[in-house]
């Protein structure tokens, strides 16, 4: 596999991940924001796997 593919995979459930924690800082439950961005996250880099292929 192209290692490309899964550094964008990589960058998408990072920037998910820190999103979340930042939005859940912002609205008073980070530890919930972490858990929603790796959550979106992981659907996130699924999704580049799904449209590299």
């Amino acid at each position: 596999m192209d290692r490309q593919k899964w550094g964008i995979g990589g960058l998408v459930f990072v920037g998910c991940m820190f999103i979340g924690g930042g939005l859940g800082s912002l609205l008073g439950s980070s530890q919930i924001g972490w858990l929603l961005g790796m959550g979106v996250g992981f659907l996130g880099m699924a999704l580049t796997r799904l449209i590299g292929k």
